[in-house]
């Protein structure tokens, strides 16, 4: 296998970027192992669930949304064409994306969500974009082209059941353990793989498949602990799926590349098969700083996912006069391997709170950003 082609399965199996399924979670660089995330704590630290409700109430019911895009061709993203990459440095051209909603309800100690993510995932060598180009021109060179594609679609829906209890350590500390049981729902799944070489005017032709479905099941396990060390300090450890499976029962079809023009034609009938699946096992360790009467918290998280470290950082500012918390956070992109900042502003009352928030890598020149992204969430407490 060619160094780009494993690059790319690699890039392929690795985690998409979580930032967030809501506003807040977004807005702070997904920092959210060690900060407050009320009614979305089932899914960023179970273990939060006992921590009560500042204003004491008992139930909470909240959704939010999100959506994220970006790709390592340093060309803005909003007009993101593989073609455009074509004859550039970066190879393999990756693509991210990933669209996020979370609806959650709370009780006390105890909640329930329902998590919906669809999410897009591209890798195409060089060999392949300059392939398409010229089938697309009627133009093949006798020159062999070397492919390398993967792409992989996929929506699943989580059901979310978590639990959360506490145990004293001391005067003034306390730790807290949570748990959640996650049910997947695969709803589709398409995966095209590209692989070799294609030789314009050979006799032995060139094949690759495509495999989809559209039912999918599986279970993962999280846990997360929480303590606060002092009225200001605290910190959250998660393990993510600590045990998962997730398989899809999928057709697979052959297709052929035509030796004269390159056009796709199905080869035989599709077979049936299962594709696993498994979400990644994940910890996260992070900590939160918020000084009495400062109206400021500041949130630190690095992840180890898959061999990979990636550091997380976040700073909300609360304004009581006028109901506002400012939110700023940051990452580093693994996909275009670049800075994200990340923005949010909320409107908190005490029953309710609202909360918008903006992902980009340039500013003010949005619209030639590598990366992009936003989110909005509201919560009802009572």
């Amino acid at each position: 296998m060619k160094k780009q082609h494993l690059y790319a399965a690699l890039f392929l199996c690795l985690p998409l970027p979580l930032l967030g399924q809501e506003a807040h979670s977004q807005a702070i660089g997904g920092a959210t192992s060690a900060a407050p995330m009320g009614v979305f704590s089932p899914i960023w630290n179970p273990a939060f669930l006992v921590i009560p409700d500042d204003n004491n109430m008992a139930w909470s019911v909240g959704s939010g949304f999100t959506a994220y895009d970006t790709s390592n061709t340093n060309n803005a993203i909003l007009h993101f064409v593989p073609d455009d990459a074509r004859g550039g440095s970066e190879d393999p051209v990756l693509r991210s994306q990933d669209y996020e909603g979370i609806f959650s309800v709370r009780y006390q100690a105890m909640a329930g969500a329902v998590h919906y993510e669809k999410t897009l995932a591209y890798s195409g060598s060089q060999g392949t974009l300059q392939f398409f180009h010229d089938r697309d021109q009627a133009s093949l060179s006798a020159t062999p082209y070397s492919l390398g594609l993967s792409q992989t679609s996929r929506e699943i829906a989580t059901l979310v059941l978590a639990y959360g209890s506490m145990l004293p350590l001391g005067s003034s500390q306390a730790f807290s353990i949570g748990g959640n049981l996650k049910y997947h729902d695969g709803l589709t799944y398409e995966q095209i793989n590209m692989s070799g070489t294609y030789t314009h005017g050979s006799l032995t032709g060139y094949t690759f498949t495509k495999t989809t479905s559209s039912a999918g099941s599986g279970l993962s396990v999280d846990m997360g602990l929480f303590t606060r060390l002092s009225d200001s300090f605290q910190m959250g450890f998660v393990i993510e799926n600590i045990e998962s499976n997730f398989n899809w029962q999928a057709q697979q079809q052959t297709y052929q590349l035509d030796q004269t023009t390159g056009a796709e034609s199905k080869v035989g009938n599709p077979t049936n098969i299962q594709v696993s699946d498994p979400f990644p096992y994940t910890t996260k360790l992070g900590v939160d700083l918020t000084p009495p009467e400062k109206n400021t918290g500041i949130e630190a998280e690095v992840a180890w996912s898959q061999g990979q470290t990636r550091w997380h950082v976040g700073l909300e500012h609360y304004y009581p006069e006028t109901n506002l918390v400012v939110r700023l956070g940051t990452f580093a992109d693994q996909v275009s391997n670049q800075q994200m900042w990340c923005f949010g502003v909320g409107y908190i009352q005490k029953n309710f709170n609202v909360d918008v928030s903006f992902v980009t890598r340039s500013i003010p020149d949005l619209q030639n950003s590598v990366g992009l992204g936003g989110g909005i969430d509201a919560a009802v407490r009572f």
